[in-house]
Formats: structure tokens, C-alpha cells, sequence
């Protein structure tokens, strides 16, 4: 009798490992930016400048859309206007020693707070209209006159000369204010 052989055992051979790959694994949490980051604060840079020239130049740009809307509004209601310029703005024609509501505008400037509008009226009389900007209860009409240089207008003991872009305010002869003046199209 022979001896009982012993059991066989196969071993089965363990599959490889996958081959390593030679790029990195993808990541599953998004890469976060530190908080000051040059994207950042441009972004950051870039919203503040829109915000500064939107609040700087917005309101100027739709006062001078107003101001453009009001003029041609005012020359269509004026039809007897002198040909040769566009109307005074209604409100300040109303305002003017002997003009009927009809002026033609001859001139508008803005300095930093004021607007200074000049009108002819049909008698051919200049008129100086000044008043501060935003506060139409401030104007004051004056007779004006044309100088070589400018414009001239009392109203005493006060002079106010327009010549060389700017507006020279004085009393008495002695100057009490001097600006710069920004031309217009036409007041608001």
C-alpha cells in the first residue's frame, strides 16, 4: 500500500497592480485662490474705477442729455424764435424783463456750482441769467451787454465780466471771485 499523497494545492497567481500612471491623480476639491491675490484685488480695483467714473461723470452726462432734450423741447414750443440760434430755455425766457416767455439763447456756461445763461429777446436786448446749479429759485436776470472780448453785466455795486473762459465778479472795482467757465449747449 502506498502512502496516501498528500492533498495538491494550486496556487492561483495574484493579478498584476495596474502600471502607475505617469500623471498625477485629478483633484476632487477645487483649488482655492488666496484671498489677496493679484485677480482679485484687480477685479476689486476694476469695480471701484467703474464705480468712481459712473458717480464722477454719470450725472453729467444726463444733465447734458436733459440739457440737449430741454433745448429742442423749448425750440418746438418756440416757433417765433430767431432763426439764426436756438430758444432760451422757457423758464428763464419767463423771466426776463420784457421778452413775452421768447428768447433766443446767445450763450450757457457752467462754472463749478453755477450756470450763467445769456438771452437775446426780440427787442434785441441781452439779459444775463445766473443762478446756482440745482437751485432754480436762485436765478437773477440782468441786463447784459457785448464787449470786444466777452460779456459784461451789472447789477450794482456788482459787475460780472465773461472774457478769456472765465467769469470775474466784482464790487465795488475790487474782485470778489473769479471761476472758470465750462460752455454749454444749453441749460437744464
Amino acid at each position: 500500500m502506498r502512502a496516501p499523497e498528500p492533498p495538491r494545492t494550486t496556487t492561483v497567481p495574484r493579478p498584476a497592480a495596474p502600471p502607475r500612471s505617469p500623471y498625477p491623480r485629478p483633484r476632487t476639491t477645487p483649488v482655492r485662490r488666496p484671498t489677496g491675490s493679484r485677480r482679485t484685488r484687480r477685479r476689486w480695483l476694476k469695480g471701484c474705477l467703474v464705480a468712481v467714473v459712473v458717480l464722477c461723470f454719470g450725472p453729467r452726462a444726463l444733465n447734458g442729455c436733459m440739457s440737449a432734450l430741454d433745448s429742442s423741447l423749448d425750440a418746438g414750443r418756440n416757433p417765433t424764435a430767431d432763426p439764426t440760434g436756438p430758444s432760451c430755455p422757457s423758464r428763464i425766457a419767463k423771466k426776463l424783463p420784457g421778452a413775452d416767455g421768447e428768447a433766443t439763447l446767445v450763450r450757457a456756461y457752467r462754472t463749478s456750482n453755477k450756470q450763467i445763461t445769456l438771452c437775446r429777446t426780440d427787442d434785441d436786448r441781452l439779459y444775463y441769467y445766473g443762478e446756482f446749479i440745482g437751485r432754480p429759485s436762485t436765478g437773477l436776470a440782468m441786463e447784459a451787454e457785448q464787449t470786444d472780448d466777452g460779456y459784461v453785466a451789472r447789477n450794482r455795486p456788482y459787475r460780472y465780466t465773461i472774457h478769456d473762459g472765465e467769469v470775474v465778479i466784482t464790487r465795488d472795482g475790487s474782485t470778489i471771485g473769479r471761476e472758470k467757465l465750462t460752455p454749454e449747449p444749453s441749460p437744464s
